[in-house]
């Protein structure tokens, strides 16, 4: 009985632990990367910027009910692109490489 008693401490006191840490916020992560990226003022607006267009036009493509799956994934396709192309505009050769770094790792989790 007293093994029960303490093992369901020791679990109560896990998950108390563990449910402290939560998940920083996208935007929390992404201003983080840019200072790490050592991003100018300017730059960082307009990649906020591209950031929130990137978003809305990826929803409006993606809630368009008049294109079939195989035009949504196409368009998808062609609007990457069109926004990586915007990133490397803004960033420098090795901020682009963090950028990307970072976005592949915030995919995987």
């Amino acid at each position: 009985m007293k093994k029960i008693i303490l093992l369901f401490r020791l679990m109560l006191i896990s998950s108390l632990s563990f449910g402290q840490n939560k998940p920083k916020s996208m935007k929390i992560l992404r201003d983080s990367i840019f200072t790490v990226m050592k991003l100018s003022n300017e730059n960082r607006l307009k990649m906020h910027e591209l950031i929130a267009e990137n978003g809305k036009t990826q929803k409006a493509i993606k809630e368009d009910a008049t294109l079939t799956e195989e035009q949504r994934k196409e368009k998808l396709q062609a609007w990457k692109k069109d926004i990586t192309a915007e990133e490397r505009k803004i960033l420098t050769t090795e901020q682009f490489e963090i950028w990307r770094d970072f976005g592949k790792s915030s995919k995987q989790k």
